[in-house]
């Protein structure tokens, strides 16, 4: 079913009605979207849970993809599929890059970057190509892939004036770092089916690619977007900052702050959505 093409220029949000997709990992960064729309409706179609919702003059449907990069894949390419939306945005929780970019801060994501994409030479060197580019006849696929400029202007004007919710103490601030307010960054998104902790990989990651933050589901939501011409957005707050504090991966995610991923970037997309404001 084809989809509605959109050039750079155009501002889909701005018109009335807009039908919005919105693609979310995990119900613990979904439940704060739900928490601020009205549903109007919920169902199944095949493995995806559909919510259909009403935001400002904005009609979203709403599907928790699960973590990863195939199932984020799979059920945006399913909602493009089905309801023939004039946008996408992701949002959710993520892990910093930087050792300044801290829990509680929001991070808008101007690119997102498949950091995955990379060829291991003979050397045992990687050789990352964001771009497009042929083997044998055959295009790959681009793997550092822009926001579209329309949703990042809204952005930015949404979160203008606006301070993000901020991080409790409790919920794991590092040690010795002191305590400050939550911070808005702009700047790109890596993903991929990779939990990073390695200092020194963060810091290659961050260099190579001026990454702020990583996930495992944007740059696979974009890829989607890209190949259906249709507008992408993605928003990330910061659950994790591996430089100062490691995540406990082996014991059960125990001491992770469950009730806080996703809960700042969600207002802000709320902020961007809610046209009524």
């Amino acid at each position: 079913m084809p989809v509605h093409d959109h050039s750079a220029g155009d501002a889909p949000l701005r018109r009335r009605p807009s039908t919005i997709g919105i693609v979310v990992a995990m119900e613990a960064e979904l439940v704060h979207l739900l928490a601020a729309v009205r549903i109007e409706a919920e169902g199944r179609d095949g493995p995806w849970l559909e919510r259909h919702a009403r935001l400002g003059r904005n009609e979203l449907v709403i599907v928790r993809s699960g973590m990863g990069m195939v199932n984020a894949a799979a059920a945006t390419e399913g909602l493009i599929t089905r309801h023939r939306p004039d946008a996408i945005v992701n949002y959710g929780c993520s892990g910093a890059h930087r050792r300044d970019v801290l829990p509680g801060d929001v991070v808008i994501g101007d690119r997102a970057v498949n950091h995955s994409a990379v060829h291991i030479l003979a050397t045992g060197e990687e050789l990352f190509k964001g771009s497009e580019y042929e083997v044998g006849g055959e295009t790959m696929a681009a793997s550092d892939l822009a926001s579209d400029p329309a949703l990042l202007e809204r952005t930015h004007r949404a979160a203008a004036g606006w301070s993000p919710e901020p991080w409790p103490r409790e919920a794991g601030w590092p040690a010795g770092v002191p305590y400050r307010d939550p911070v808005v960054h702009t700047g790109p998104i890596a993903s991929a089916d990779i939990w990073t902790q390695a200092h020194a990989r963060l810091d290659l990651l961050h260099g190579r690619h001026g990454t702020l933050c990583e996930d495992m589901e944007a740059a696979a939501i974009a890829q989607v977007c890209a190949l259906h011409v249709l507008p992408f957005l993605t928003v990330k707050d910061i659950s994790n900052n591996e430089y100062h504090a490691s995540t406990d991966l082996a014991g059960g995610f125990g001491e992770f702050p469950t009730a806080e991923v996703g809960k700042r970037a969600a207002a802000l997309v709320v902020r961007v959505l809610d046209e009524s404001r």
